[in-house]
């Protein structure tokens, strides 16, 4: 009888382990997104700063600059909304994890290859 309240009792820690892992990693996910649309915005804004102090002229190079960071910001989004439609569907973040990953990559990818881009034509 006792060999069987203590499977249980695994069980039932095994269960809620879970619970509160696949918690920590959706809230993980959507603070990540939520830091990358946060960072290309302070990327922009501090463009625009240069632009109106006239450190930078305003030409294509920082037209396309700002238009991967708003990418950026777009997917990040995208993904934030991806994460609560699926959680209001009754899917676990398990399930969307590649979509979440290939979100993050292309929300990273754009911040990364608008800000390098900018470094190397302004500066």
């Amino acid at each position: 009888m006792e060999a069987v309240k203590e499977k249980n009792i695994e069980v039932d820690s095994v269960n809620e382990n879970k619970v509160k892992n696949e918690t920590l990693t959706t809230e993980l996910h959507f603070e990540l997104l939520k830091q990358y649309a946060w960072l290309s915005s302070a990327v922009i804004g501090a463009i625009i700063i240069l632009v109106q102090l006239k450190a930078v002229e305003m030409g294509n190079d920082v037209y396309i600059t700002l238009g991967l960071l708003g990418f950026s910001i777009f997917f990040s989004i995208i993904g934030q909304d991806h994460i609560v439609d699926s959680l209001l569907k009754g899917k676990d973040i398990y399930k969307i994890s590649k979509t979440l990953k290939l979100i993050r990559g292309v929300s990273m990818g754009c911040l990364g290859i608008g800000a390098g881009y900018f470094s190397a034509t302004v500066f």
